[in-house]
């Protein structure tokens, strides 16, 4: 019977197939599966399968777009304190710094979407990241000038 003629293996058949006489270590215990008699690993008791797998995910442009997102969504919770005791306080808080708050918020945001979908990205070529992380900055690099435009010029 010739290779395209087999019939199908179940995941836990080819499995088993791949460790007979070939040392391969459990990725949770580190224990050899040489010879394994079932689908599971005999020192740890964790379930294993055989996946395909790249050798090094590339996650510097991922990085590269989520700081600014996180830095403003930690920024904004942080401002949203002082906001709330100037509210109660005075009454009434500017417009400006809910602005910036509010930016933050949804810039937050926008990062947990992208970490939510970071596989999605990571499946882009490295020149689209590349041009997400470019356009990440910009954004917020903008926002930063016309922030700080409209302290300095608007009452």
């Amino acid at each position: 019977m010739t290779t395209s003629e087999r019939p199908p293996a179940d995941g836990d058949t080819l499995l088993l197939e791949y460790v007979r006489n070939r040392g391969a270590p459990c990725p949770m215990c580190g224990y050899n599966l040489r010879n394994l008699p079932t689908s599971t690993c005999p020192e740890c008791r964790e379930a294993l399968s055989l996946t395909i797998g790249v050798r090094k995910l590339r996650f510097g442009w991922l990085l590269v777009t989520v700081i600014p997102g996180a830095f403003s969504g930690v920024a904004a919770v942080l401002l949203l304190i002082p906001l709330t005791a100037y509210l109660f306080l005075e009454g009434e808080a500017p417009w400006q710094p809910w602005s910036i708050d509010a930016f933050g918020w949804l810039s937050g945001l926008a990062t947990l979407v992208l970490v939510r979908y970071r596989y999605a990205f990571l499946r882009q070529p490295q020149a689209a990241q590349r041009v997400w992380a470019v356009m990440a900055w910009a954004i917020h690099v903008a926002a930063l000038a016309a922030f700080l435009a409209a302290a300095w010029f608007l009452p």
